[in-house]
Order: structure tokens, then sequence, then C-alpha cells
């Protein structure tokens, strides 16, 4: 058997040797690059934890204009200096739709509340429904003539409508928001307080005259069930002739909206309109003159007896 000479033993055990601190190395590499890995997976699922998704605008909008889901993109930023309020895009579905009770889903224009640059990072504070946005014809106007739901609270959604003695019924004003009347502390049980835009006002003032002049007409409110989720009814009702061309001429009425309105009551007049013509129809013109002036005296009474109501508890006048 032959021997390996010292040389060649020598140079075999540091070629093993080399092999060993070499796999070590790359042992010990390996454990390195793999806590590296690790380390830094844990930090990136830290980074994405502590994110949250916001909604950008991509271009430019100015007050009133309508912003909808194709004007917005979605980023992500860290929660911790995210802007106060900042939106998600599935939070911007909720606020831009509504869920029938049949289940359709229906949309809900969203408007800018103010101008907003591109590149914003849109909140809630930014943007506005249309149903609850304000116009410069907003007005608050108090109402204590309409029968109200015995459990009505403040704060609730209603709607307005008209019922005739036929059983005809209409729908006035949908989806407004209440307020009750502040007598000085205790809440009115007779009036409420809207928020009305011009020709809401005039369909308003339109509709009362009717209730007084058709005796055992109705004019009352009904709740929404969950005003979240509900949209917004569709007015039915039709005011007077004489309404609708005040309407039509009413410089305090935006135009788009002045037009919109007039055609639809002139298309549906007939249709709408013709069970509160056929009633009114059938009395004479000083029975509902007399029912006017006394209806239009206990209202303008009880107006005055709940601000004297509201006079005495704030002031102590008498």
């Amino acid at each position: 058997m032959a021997t390996m000479n010292p040389l060649e033993k020598k140079a075999r055990s540091s070629f093993i040797k080399g092999l060993v601190i070499a796999g070590l190395i790359g042992l010990i590499g390996i454990a390195v690059l793999a806590f590296l890995i690790f380390k830094m997976n844990g930090e990136e699922k830290q980074r994405i934890a502590a994110q949250k998704q916001v909604v950008v605008l991509t271009t430019e909008v100015k007050s009133g204009d309508e912003v909808t889901s194709d004007l917005l993109k979605v980023e992500y930023a860290n929660a911790e200096v995210a802007t106060p309020g900042a939106i998600s895009m599935g939070e911007f579905g909720e606020l831009s739709e509504a869920i029938d009770e049949a289940g359709n889903i229906l949309p809900i224009k969203v408007l800018a509340k103010i101008d907003i640059p591109a590149k914003t990072i849109l909140t809630t504070e930014m943007l506005v429904t249309e149903e609850e946005a304000v116009t410069n014809d907003l007005r608050q106007q108090e109402y204590n003539m309409i029968i109200l739901p015995t459990s009505l609270e403040d704060g609730e959604t209603i709607d307005i409508r008209f019922r005739l003695p036929s059983g005809q019924d209409y729908i006035v004003l949908p989806k407004k928001k209440v307020k009750l009347a502040d007598l000085g502390g205790t809440a009115s049980a007779q009036t409420i307080v809207l928020n009305v835009t011009e020709d809401q006002m005039l369909v308003m003032s339109s509709v009362i005259v009717d209730a007084y002049q058709i005796s055992g007409s109705y004019l009352y409110a009904t709740k929404y069930t969950d005003p979240g989720l509900q949209a917004v009814a569709t007015p039915t009702y039709v005011p007077s002739y004489e309404t609708v061309q005040l309407i039509s001429t009413d410089p305090n009425i935006v135009n788009e909206a002045r037009n919109s309105l007039v055609s639809r009551y002139n298309e549906t007049f007939n249709n709408y309109r013709s069970g509160v013509s056929n009633a009114l129809s059938a009395i004479d013109d000083r029975t509902k003159q007399s029912a006017i002036e006394s209806g239009t005296s206990q209202e303008i009474a009880t107006q005055q007896s709940e601000r004297r109501t509201y006079l005495e508890s704030m002031y102590g006048m008498e």
C-alpha cells in the first residue's frame, strides 16, 4: 500500500480545511442574508401595516363641481402623518352610493365644497353630497302647520307629503333634516325648522295654500327609517300655475335649477296637478278665501305664541 509523502498529506489537509472554512463562511453568509431578508420583510410588513389608503385628485376641481371616481387615484401614506380626515376609495364609494329597499344601488352626486388643486389628498371636509350642499339661496324656514310624527326627534330626516280627501297622496319636499324649534330650552311640539332653497320655499307656500283651501286635506311628515342608505324620494306634488310662473322668473333661483323645475312641472302639470285642481274646482271662491284667512291666522297666532314663550324663557319678557 502506497503512502503519501508529507508534502501531499499537508496539501490535502490544507485543501480540506479550506473547503470547511469556505463552507462555514457560506453558511454564515446564507444565515446573514436570511436574517436580512427576514428583517426587511418584517420592516416591509410593518411599513405596509402603518400605511393608510388615501385618494388623490388627478385634476383640479372647483367649488360646486362634481367629484367622481374617475378623477381619483389610490395612494398610500404613513398613517401617523396622513392628512386628518383623509378618505379611502371604499369610503368615497359609500359616500357616492345609496341602496334602496329593493337592494338597488343608486348614485349620489358628490360635490367639492371648495376649490381643490390636483394631487390633493381628499378629506371628508372637502366634500358634500348634493342633498347636503349649501347654496346661496338656502334659508332656515319655520313651519307650524305640518302634522308631525309622534316620535319625531331633532335631527331626523323626513318627507313632507300632501294628502287629498280623495286619498291621492303627493311628495312635496323629500329627505329634509328636521330641527325642532327651540323655545328657550324646550322643543316645540308644533314648529319645525327646515333648510329650504328659494324654489322649495315657493312650493311649500303653494301647498300650504292648497291645504288651507281643501277641507279634509292633510299636510304631514313621514320619517325615513335609514336616511344614510335610502335615496332621496322623487317629488310628485306640482304647485299652482301661478307658482310655476313665479319660479320661472324668480332671479333668486339658479338658472339650471329653475329651468329643470319649470320643465318638470310643465311636463307633469296635468298628471299630478289634476287631483288638486279637481278638489279646488269643487269649492267656491268665497269658501277658499275664508279657509286661507283662517289657516293663515292660526299659523300667525301659533308663531307669535311660540315667539312669546321663547322670549319669556330667555329674557323674562311678558
